[in-house]
């Protein structure tokens, strides 16, 4: 079992979907909502196990989280981990990484950034906020930030963020497209099957000056399965050229 590399609590393994279908495992940290991503599994986390990720950490962020500690070590090898800055998409955010390869540790509000759900306030909403709050803590590490003498964490040097209620809604309805579209591309597979079926058929006739017949020992939908089909009727495309 893997320890937070902030706060030390044993982390939950919560199952997540990979791209193109396959799976992993993702640690949590209960104690400090940190994660921890084995390898690349940052990059390679399906839209989808984002948002079942999201939907399972936003509701314990009502209670009190610790502070990140000042060293973080590896759940892995134990070595200290590195801060690291990085850049998904035109979002800027910083990761924890284990020098020897073996993953990043993200604090939960990181992981917001680096899924472009929240952005810095700027300096009229700074303004607007020292009105009538002197003292927040900090979103990143849990640190106490003096707002009234700067705008970002002492600690960790994070600016004042916001969740942008718009920007939100527009990060989780992309998330939601994304998730979506592998299955429009399943469901619109048969028909695009079926159309270059009629195609190459047409094709083959005229070139061998006979009219259909093409695949007539060959089942472009054998068993179900797209995959094998495709692959099937790109063998006779192939030979054809």
């Amino acid at each position: 079992m893997a320890h937070c590399p902030s706060c030390k609590s044993a982390m939950t393994e919560r199952p997540a979907e990979r791209l193109y279908g396959r799976s992993m495992a993702i640690d949590v940290c209960p104690g400090c909502e940190g994660i921890w991503f084995d390898g690349q599994e940052l990059l390679q986390l399906a839209p989808a196990a984002t948002l079942a990720l999201l939907s399972d950490i936003v509701p314990e962020q009502a209670r009190a989280r610790l502070p990140l500690a000042p060293a973080l070590a590896c759940p892995r090898c134990g070595g200290r981990l590195l801060e690291t800055h990085d850049r998904q998409r035109n979002t800027p955010f910083v990761y924890f990484g284990c020098p020897q390869g073996h993953g990043k540790f993200l604090t939960f509000f990181q992981f917001l950034r680096a899924k472009n759900f929240v952005r810095p306030l700027d300096d009229r909403e700074v303004a607007e906020l020292r009105k009538g709050i002197h003292q927040v803590n900090c979103v990143n590490c849990g640190a106490p930030v003096d707002i009234d003498r700067a705008a970002v964490c002492n600690f960790c040097r994070t600016p004042l963020t916001i969740l942008d209620p718009q920007q939100v809604r527009k990060a989780i309805e992309e998330l939601r497209q994304q998730a979506e579209e592998p299955v429009r591309e399943q469901q619109a597979l048969p028909l695009a099957l079926a159309q270059e079926r009629l195609r190459a058929e047409r094709t083959f006739a005229e070139a061998e000056g006979r009219k259909g017949g093409l695949f007539q020992s060959i089942d472009v939908f054998e068993a179900g399965d797209p995959i094998t089909s495709g692959l099937r009727l790109l063998q006779v495309l192939l030979r054809g050229r």
